[in-house]
């Protein structure tokens, strides 16, 4: 039997603890250099609120994206994404504004606004932003319930083994589905996650403490690696004399990066689960309304902590705010405030949709980024290992797929391009513009856009998912397209774009 020595050109070593470092090209011939990935794990967080209705002027700010890039439908606009200060708050665009000491400048540097990508068919409401058309409620002409994007990522990517909770589901009626019997496939049939409480969520993804132990504390293996380190430093024959001085150069980096993370460790700053403090007050509903918007984001962040869950769905359910009570709710609201008879009337029932959304976004989105981004991890911090995005379940017209928006938060561990504002509509001189008698007031801009399956193939190819966990033979979109399509799209280009990944947002 072979037994093959690690020496210091491969590991740090002390105390019983190996550490291994980058490869250093000076100690390797050329065909034994492999390339390193100590990431930490990846993480997805969806928000998916009802109806849509947000008028173009609202949720996007006024200046335009103007760089241009290539896509197969037409030319596509990039700009990085701006913020600025109105008093005490820091503005996106009228909806995305909150006070500046939630969100700051630098946050607004790891999000993305995303415009112009369309479903190109009436769908009524839909559970279309993860991939689920079998629920659409004014046509029954779709293809059968499928497994959901999260749910792919959930089996084939997200995890290492198996979790304590592979997705936190905050959902309800068939926003996320599941396959009955994963051993079969999708020919064993799918059902709609489970619902359960919030409590029940909690319950599964908390670990708890075992307690002091009687035995003295076991000083940090990382100690010791650096005092291997610093015995490499001062080798008998000179400091790293066997180093080429590119490799002395990139090894001290790398300790550098160990050395702030040593720091995190000594300040008990980081994701510890031990952090997590059980609770028995969480609701005991799976719905996810203006009651318990921070609850819910603290049992996510507990589930990522905790490394119990790595996704988490949340829909909530559309009484999120209580100035639409007095006009029917906010089904009603939403529906009405795109009326062309009564312009003072739309208005005010649009002001209503903006701030129940801007209420959404500060409440629920941004405040989940903001615990996420207050947790360190590695050299960055939990929300850099994450995505979190949201997304609107129509478009400036509700039961209407054009321009849907996502906002996203966070990398994806450095898979994803941030700070960027994209308008994937076709800005052109012949674009077509769409139901041109639906274009209420100021709502304008509704040009044909690209497909908003392009972002469910862009997060998965981000996740490392292998397109035949998703693609079904003969269609290339996530999910299927379903006629009749609105006037002013060309169906077999799009389809053909919907299997390649969305331009600009992915890093090199």
């Amino acid at each position: 039997m072979t037994v093959r020595k690690f020496g210091r050109r491969w590991m740090l070593i002390g105390g019983g603890a190996a550490l291994a470092i980058p490869a250093l090209p000076s100690l390797l011939r050329p065909s034994r250099a492999r390339a390193q990935d100590g990431a930490a794990p990846r993480r997805m967080v969806v928000f998916n609120t009802e109806h849509g209705g947000i008028w173009n002027e609202t949720m996007y700010p006024a200046t335009l994206p103007s760089q241009p890039l290539a896509h197969p439908l037409h030319t596509v606009h990039q700009s990085p994404l701006t913020s600025r200060l109105e008093g005490s708050e820091r503005v996106i665009s009228d909806l995305l504004r909150a006070p500046a000491s939630s969100l700051s400048e630098a946050l607004v540097g790891k999000m993305n606004l995303l415009r112009g990508m369309d479903v190109p068919f009436y769908y009524g409401h839909a559970r279309h932003s993860l991939g689920n058309y079998g629920r659409m409620s004014n046509d029954n002409t779709g293809p059968e319930d499928r497994e959901t994007a999260d749910r792919v990522l959930a089996r084939t990517a997200l995890y290492d083994g198996v979790p304590r909770q592979r997705v936190m589901n905050f959902s309800y009626q068939g926003l996320s589905i599941e396959l009955t019997n994963p051993g079969a496939g999708p020919s064993g049939g799918v059902q709609p996650t489970a619902e359960v409480s919030a409590q029940a969520v909690f319950d599964a993804v908390f670990v708890p403490d075992v307690g002091p132990s009687d035995e003295p504390p076991r000083p940090p293996p990382i100690d010791a690696v650096f005092e291997s380190y610093q015995r490499l430093q001062s080798g008998a024959f000179g400091p790293a004399s066997r180093l080429g001085r590119a490799d002395r150069q990139r090894l001290e980096r790398y300790m550098d990066r160990l050395s702030d993370i040593r720091a995190a460790l000594s300040s008990g700053v980081g994701a510890q689960c031990s952090d997590v403090v059980y609770r028995d007050d969480y609701p005991g509903t799976s719905r996810y309304t203006r009651d318990n918007y921070q609850l819910i984001n603290t049992i996510i962040t507990a589930g990522f902590m905790c490394d119990s869950s790595r996704l988490a769905v949340i829909r909530p359910s559309d009484d999120f705010d209580t100035g639409a009570e007095s006009d029917g709710g906010f089904h009603e609201v939403a529906h009405n405030a795109a009326s062309l008879a009564d312009e003072g009337r739309s208005r005010r029932l649009a002001g209503i949709l903006n701030d129940a959304n801007r209420r959404f976004f500060r409440e629920a989105f941004l405040d989940l980024v903001t615990k996420l981004d207050g947790i360190s991890e590695g050299t960055g911090t939990m929300l850099d290992q994450s995505l979190v995005w949201w997304v609107q379940e129509a478009g400036p017209k509700t039961h209407d797929g054009d321009s849907i928006p996502v906002v996203t938060a966070g990398s994806a561990g450095g898979r994803f391009n941030t700070g960027q504002y994209f308008d994937f509509r076709d800005r052109g001189p012949n674009s077509s513009f769409l139901r041109e008698e639906e274009r209420i007031l100021s709502n304008e801009g509704r040009q044909v856009g690209i497909c908003f399956f392009q972002w469910t193939t862009t997060y998965l190819d981000a996740f490392g998912v292998p397109r035949e966990a998703w693609q079904v033979p003969g269609r290339t979109a996530f999910s299927g397209m379903i006629p009749p399509w609105h006037d002013g799209y060309d169906q077999a280009a799009m389809d053909r774009s919907c299997s390649e990944p969305i331009p600009g947002l992915l890093a090199a």
